[in-house]
């Protein structure tokens, strides 16, 4: 199971019409998705329909204008990713998904900085996304937050009154990966893509 493969589902199995995929780059995603209106931000992608960066995109973005479903994969940096996850919020319409990619980093060199990726292109390179998934769990009581562990990890937030799961205690001061390895299921809420089916 890929990232557009989670993507079609909720797309199909909700009736979502309009798509915003942050982070476009080659066009993988967004060319696969199929949806009635895509928009794709990225300001170094030739697929993308907005060549800016998400903040800018969002800044100049009607504050009436709502998604069904969002894409994150953009920037792999927990500050950028934080904004990303507010901004996509905002925008949100009511019954939709934020789909976040990148959250499950299979060791510490995945999740190194973006200064030490760019070295190799920031391949297979997961940043520090995981951060802000945990930081949305322990934060956000009105949020159900999953993450499938498939691909990299495919992090879910949507608006929930009453979510499955509760508040998550987080040592703020100390996000290391160390933490991540000792408390990992529970930090991003695992789940396998069976259940996924089961819950979405």
């Amino acid at each position: 199971m890929l990232r557009y493969d989670i993507i079609n589902y909720l797309i199909e199995k909700n009736g979502y019409k309009r798509y915003l995929e942050i982070g476009v780059e080659d066009g993988d995603a967004l060319s696969k998705v199929q949806c009635e209106l895509k928009h794709g931000v990225d300001p170094a992608s030739k697929m993308a329909t907005h060549h800016t960066t998400s903040d800018d995109f969002f800044l100049n973005l009607a504050s009436d204008v709502q998604y069904d479903i969002v894409f994150i994969d953009g920037l792999h940096v927990e500050e950028q990713v934080d904004r990303d996850i507010v901004n996509s919020l905002r925008h949100l319409a009511p019954g939709g998904i934020i789909v976040v990619h990148d959250c499950n980093p299979p060791t510490e060199w995945h999740q190194r900085s973006y200064e030490v990726a760019q070295e190799n292109g920031c391949r297979q390179w997961n940043g520090t996304v995981w951060r802000s998934m945990v930081k949305v769990r322990g934060s956000r009581a009105d949020l159900e937050v999953r993450t499938v562990d498939t691909d990299w990890g495919c992090g879910l937030i949507r608006v929930s009154p009453n979510p499955p799961e509760q508040l998550i205690e987080l040592p703020y001061d100390d996000l290391s990966y160390q933490w991540l390895e000792a408390n990992r299921k529970n930090a991003l809420n695992l789940i396998t893509p069976h259940q996924f089916y089961e819950f979405y």
